[in-house]
């Protein structure tokens, strides 16, 4: 039984990978994430959290109400951290539409986002892949600064904090924006491989 189970693992984070890969492969191709790669992992990751956190409220009212007694609860019937996941999941999912409303990402990023957080929703995981991205984005910036000079990045960041818009407008996006979903799926197959 346990081979069964250290195989179905191996082979799930393997599929998993593949799926991080060919997001991080077609946007660097496209700069386009299509919705087939993402949506169908929304859907059922979350779908699978709402279910879970939902059984979990439900029990856990059930042993409130003396339906059910706290010793089936606690015997592995429920799992103690789905409301907490789902919830989790909620939160992140919201900074990611918030993320995509203003314009700092893009749609199919925003939603491969979306399909992370519902793989692993812990904070761990929102702070690994924070350090990742960061790790991974400063040397871009770094190479950006490099090329365009100090005194022009310098000017652009006085004229966006004189004159405004803060943030990149959606045409600015469209423009400019680059394809950096690989800097959110090697944090997170380095995440699945290394920590889960």
């Amino acid at each position: 039984m346990a081979e069964t189970s250290a195989f179905a693992k191996i082979w799930l984070k393997t599929i998993t990978t593949l799926w991080l890969v060919a997001i991080a492969y077609v946007d660097a191709r496209t700069a386009i994430i299509p919705n087939q790669l993402t949506l169908p992992a929304i859907a059922l990751l979350g779908r699978w959290r709402a279910i879970h956190g939902g059984w979990y409220a439900l029990t856990v009212t059930a042993a409130r109400l003396g339906l059910l007694s706290h010793t089936q609860i606690h015997l592995g019937l429920v799992d103690g951290q789905a409301l907490s996941r789902l919830l989790f999941v909620l939160l992140a999912w919201g900074l990611c539409f918030l993320l995509w409303q203003l314009h700092v990402v893009g749609g199919g990023d925003a939603k491969t986002l979306m399909a992370l957080f519902a793989l692993f929703p812990t904070a761990d995981f929102g702070a690994f892949l924070c350090a990742g991205v960061l790790i991974l984005s400063l040397p871009l910036l770094a190479l950006k600064l490099w090329r365009t000079g100090p005194c022009t990045c310098w000017q652009v960041l006085r004229e966006k904090l004189t004159e405004g818009p803060l943030l990149p407008t959606e045409r600015e996006l469209e423009a400019k924006g680059q394809p950096y979903a690989w800097t959110f799926c090697l944090p997170g197959v380095a995440y699945l491989w290394f920590l889960w």
